[in-house]
């Protein structure tokens, strides 16, 4: 992008309110990433012979989800077993800073100049989800959302079945600076993509920049 600045720079840290329950994954530590998702569908699919396509499909979600995390050197992996109390609700929220993604000194450090500078980068590189671009400005924090959707397929004992995952990512400004921070979420729940985006919103709305991370 012509309008990012690639030097590094430590960002402040960006907090979440999350309802309900969820799980803190670690996604440099493989094998303890590995049993966190375990523990994650057990309790959300149940053990059951016929949960056994619904098990793998949100196996394959949350093994996304790590994998991404780790390769982007997130900050934080969050898995949500549930909203509340007897509502199995399966998401994954990712939280990092993306290298080289931070505005050229010609861009002032408004969230309008910020955002506006990255919702014009994102349509010259035709980045997926562009044309879902929406600005959403929270009581602490500015922030742009994109989202997609994609189709697949899930194959388990000669049952085959066709699934929707959602992703949203919420490209937060960050306050003073010409950084921006990501928090992505991930659902394989994607039929549902109006009352996830209201969810994903909600919890995006009311985070808030901390102190300057370590």
């Amino acid at each position: 992008m012509s309008a990012l600045d690639t030097s590094p720079l430590a960002a402040p840290q960006l907090t979440f309110q999350l309802p309900g329950r969820w799980l803190a994954v670690d996604p440099r530590a493989e094998d303890e990433a590995s049993a966190r998702i375990d523990e994650a569908v057990r309790e959300l699919a149940g053990p059951a012979d016929d949960a056994a396509i619904a098990r793998r499909r949100l196996r394959g979600a949350f093994e996304r989800a790590t994998a991404a995390a780790r390769d982007a050197s997130a900050r934080a992996l969050f898995l949500c077993i549930e909203i509340t109390p007897g509502l199995a609700t399966p998401a994954s929220l990712t939280v990092h800073a993306p290298e080289g993604m931070r505005m050229s000194p010609a861009i002032g450090t408004s969230a309008d100049a910020v955002l506006g500078v990255l919702r014009e980068s994102f349509e010259v590189l035709a980045v997926p989800g562009v044309e879902t671009a929406k600005r959403l400005d929270g009581p602490r924090a500015s922030m742009l959302r994109i989202d997609r959707q994609h189709e697949e397929t899930v194959e388990e004992d000669d049952a085959t079945a066709v699934a929707t995952r959602l992703e949203a990512e919420y490209w937060f400004a960050v306050p003073g600076s010409k950084q921006v921070v990501l928090a992505s979420f991930a659902t394989p729940l994607g039929e549902l993509r109006n009352a996830m985006l209201n969810l994903f919103d909600s919890i995006a709305l009311a985070a808030a920049f901390g102190p300057e991370a370590p």
